[in-house]
């Protein structure tokens, strides 16, 4: 597979995007299912600030979306790549 600059650059940030583990946890919660911040914040230990922050840069990697119900936005993964993405990474880290 021939690969462009200009793509080597973006998995290149995708991939810087995925280099804490924050975000990893993150991204492992919404494989479960959408949630807010609020239920981030709860389920990971973390704080509200730390949460959106991450998950400020998850949405402009295209990693995560959010859709706003109420007062509330509800994260989730960004589409079926990302999810596929996301079980990929898990399986080949249980593999040590």
């Amino acid at each position: 597979m021939q690969l462009q600059a200009g793509e080597a650059e973006r998995i290149a940030e995708v991939m810087g995007g995925l280099s804490t583990p924050a975000r990893v946890l993150i991204l492992a919660r919404l494989l479960d299912a959408p949630a807010t911040v609020g239920e981030l914040t709860e389920a990971l230990e973390m704080s509200q600030t730390s949460v959106s922050n991450h998950l400020r840069i998850l949405r402009h990697l295209g990693l995560a979306s959010g859709d706003r119900r109420g007062r509330h936005v509800v994260y989730r993964l960004q589409d079926e790549h990302v999810r596929a993405m996301v079980e990929q990474m898990l399986r080949h880290a249980s593999h040590g």
